[in-house]
């Protein structure tokens, strides 16, 4: 196996980073909590997306340290065609960015419904507070832990929560909107060490949320979800459900900017995916919740 200290080692990759900086316009500033927060709103605007994670699990379905993406291959795919990451590659990249800056910053693992450990997060210090940083839910906004207080962060169409349970140690996230409160996932303040981050990530590659297209991305006016071929939009007027299974490619394409080419490509190795997990016993079906 490679040595995983050199694969995941967030100090290196600093041609991502200046790649980052200069396609967004920025320029290295004092760390502080303004330019923390400046940082996510630019950071923010690449997309949740597993069709990259889809077709490089197919590329290299048994070669472990070929499959992640890497910041260098997500910032230029983000720059070529749009595409953005999954939240251990999303995480991962806005680590580097961040450790490059000069912030103190460790990652974590979260539990979901669908399991423990399945989704990872960033914790930053800054003058002695603690904040967290979602890439993968796409929070554009740290959100200080206090074991001692619950926090709310709210935006024009929805809401997030974060209560300690001082029982169990754990921080958990909700979100909430106008129809009500939904618990997302939770995690213990405790980092995780890269060799083990590497094997979560690994395992990601072939649990259920990997059955499935699915993109989320910010826009000026709310959030918008997509997952196999349905499409919810979120807004301050509400919901919108929309069906896209008869112009799915072209839906997909008009809201994230990928390129038609990409999702037909994506679907084909889905596919093929599904078919490789059957016949090594890996994919067992399960109710995936949206």
């Amino acid at each position: 196996m490679a040595d995983l200290q050199f694969i995941l080692d967030p100090t290196k990759n600093a041609e991502s980073v200046q790649a980052f900086l200069e396609y967004f316009h920025l320029s290295l500033q004092r760390m502080d909590l303004r330019y923390l927060e400046e940082l996510l709103s630019h950071f923010s605007t690449l997309p949740y997306e597993n069709i990259s994670k889809i077709i490089k699990l197919h590329n290299h379905f048994e070669e472990k340290e070929n499959r992640i993406r890497l910041p260098e291959e997500l910032i230029s795919d983000h720059i070529s065609f749009r595409l953005g990451g999954t939240c251990f590659s999303l995480t991962y990249f806005l680590q580097t960015i961040l450790v490059h800056h000069g912030f103190r910053t460790y990652p974590v693992m979260a539990d979901m419904r669908a399991g423990n450990n399945i989704h990872t997060v960033n914790i930053v210090v800054l003058n002695r507070r603690k904040y967290l940083i979602d890439p993968g839910y796409l929070l554009n906004h740290p959100m200080e832990i206090n074991p001692e207080r619950r926090r709310l962060y709210k935006t024009e169409f929805t809401g997030v929560e974060l209560q300690f349970d001082a029982a169990a140690e754990f921080y958990n996230l909700f979100t909430f909107d106008s129809a009500g409160k939904k618990w997302r996932y939770r995690f213990k303040d405790h980092p995780v060490p890269w060799e083990d981050y590497f094997q979560h990530w690994q395992q990601s590659f072939f649990k259920p949320g990997m059955h499935g297209i699915s993109l989320t991305r910010l826009t000026p006016d709310g959030l918008i979800f997509v997952h196999k071929d349905f499409m919810r939009e979120t807004t301050l007027s509400g919901k919108r459900n929309i069906k896209i299974k008869r112009n799915y490619h072209e839906a997909i394409s008009g809201v994230f900017g990928i390129d038609k080419r990409l999702i037909e490509q994506a679907q084909a190795a889905l596919e093929d995916n599904l078919r490789r997990e059957r016949e090594l016993g890996i994919f067992k079906p399960k109710k995936e919740e949206l």
